[in-house]
């Protein structure tokens, strides 16, 4: 049921792959639900913590401002999440892999139903555009963090589409580290990343 409910919000699935990463938590009633769900909406907008809700080993999140600035507010359309991945970073990121919140979005469905989304792309350096994509990805990929509650259910997934490596990336450096990211299995890296953030977020 989350996955219906979440599909209007989950762009179109067309080129490389498709990943999808969720846990559930049900409470003991909706009121209790609904006090959980606001947690739960809390927790993902705080992109600083997710690093500290995910546990050892994860990649580290910084939220940047529209300025190009670290912000320790929480997230918003039109903002900046750099991403320092263990190993190599970028030459066209200055050193870390950079995605833009395009949306960000609660809605309510009814009085039982709501669906709150953050949805990034692989971006530029806000202040290093003229450098390209600076991400392992190209910018026709997309994550979406869902979270969904029915009634007394909440479920946490992290929708993974249009996944390929960036090796149209502007400089040599970058094309060699982004493929071999992806011939190392970046993506399925990320997907125990994602596993580690939903958890963090309904526990």
């Amino acid at each position: 049921m989350a996955d219906n409910l979440a599909a209007p919000f989950i762009p179109a699935q067309y080129i490389g792959e498709a990943t999808t990463t969720s846990e559930t938590k049900e409470l003991v009633d909706e009121a209790a639900a609904v006090s959980f769900f606001k947690t739960a909406m809390e927790r993902l907008i705080d992109v600083n913590h997710w690093a500290k809700l995910s546990g050892a080993m994860s990649s580290d999140f910084q939220l940047i401002d529209l300025t190009g600035r670290p912000t320790d507010g929480y997230a918003a359309t039109g903002m900046y999440i750099r991403i320092n991945i263990p190993g190599p970073g970028t030459n066209a990121g200055l050193g870390y892999d950079w995605v833009k919140i395009e949306q960000q979005e609660h809605v309510v469905l009814n009085e039982h139903q709501e669906v709150f989304f953050i949805r990034a792309r692989p971006t530029e350096h806000p202040v290093q555009k003229s450098a390209g994509v600076a991400h392992f990805l190209q910018k026709e990929a997309s994550s979406s963090f869902v979270l969904v509650r029915d009634n007394i259910t909440i479920t946490a997934t992290v929708y993974g589409r249009n996944e390929v490596p960036n090796t149209k990336a502007a400089g040599l450096g970058d094309k060699i580290r982004n493929a071999v990211m992806g011939a190392a299995g970046a993506i399925g890296v990320s997907k125990l990343q994602w596993k580690a953030l939903v958890a963090g977020l309904l526990a």
